[in-house]
């Protein structure tokens, strides 16, 4: 499976606007592409950024959606007050959702860059330690890791029940976080706190 992710800087007072476009337009026309497999749509309301991860079948999926909804990409990130929104493409390789993600949800995500090199083993540290460590602490709801093994390139995901349990698992995360980022051979990781506007999953993961 494939990810797509969107990034968008628009305006802390479009944001409800912005969310309403992605469900009443996004949504349905994504709905109608060939491989969609899910959708999630988080925003920073204090910032106005937002950022849209879709997962698709396979990247020849992932491509042709992104050419079919050239319009209706335009129209929404427009309702976000952004300009051109950055668009990459990962392998979705981790994808733990013991509970699903949903709406009023809080996730953290983290994103860096890798040693190519390393990415299985980043992969492989990331099933076996960091999912067991995270799923410790109070709300965790699951993980997803994507990478794009052709320049390290990664983005990871964790989900919380809440902003408050979000926030209490910055500091036990973070020694988890930098563990995780060394095996992928990577440093530097940005990250960022989101609020799940929207979720939806269309295709099962295996665990």
């Amino acid at each position: 499976m494939h990810a797509r992710v969107l990034r968008l800087t628009g305006s802390a007072e479009k944001i409800d606007d912005g969310v309403e476009g992605y469900k009443s337009r996004v949504a349905p026309a994504l709905r109608d592409q060939d491989g969609y497999a899910g959708a999630r749509l988080l925003i920073n309301r204090e910032t106005g950024a937002s950022m849209s991860i879709t997962f698709w079948r396979d990247e020849e999926a992932s491509r042709a959606s992104f050419e079919a909804l050239t319009s209706i990409r335009g129209e929404a990130t427009s309702r976000f007050g952004s300009a051109t929104p950055e668009s990459k493409v990962y392998e979705a390789v981790v994808q733990h959702r013991p509970q699903p993600t949903e709406a009023g949800n809080w996730v953290r995500i983290t994103t860096f860059s890798g040693d190519p090199a390393k990415v299985e083993d980043g992969i492989g540290h990331f099933d076996s330690r960091v999912i067991p460590d995270m799923s410790q602490l109070h709300g965790f709801r699951g993980a997803v890791l994507v990478v794009d093994r052709a320049t390290g390139d990664a983005l990871a995901a964790t989900i919380w029940d809440s902003k408050a349990d979000l926030d209490a698992s910055s500091s036990p995360a973070s020694p988890i976080r930098a563990a995780a980022v060394e095996a992928m051979g990577g440093s530097d990781p940005q990250v960022g706190n989101y609020e799940v506007a929207f979720a939806e999953l269309l295709a099962p993961v295996a665990k």
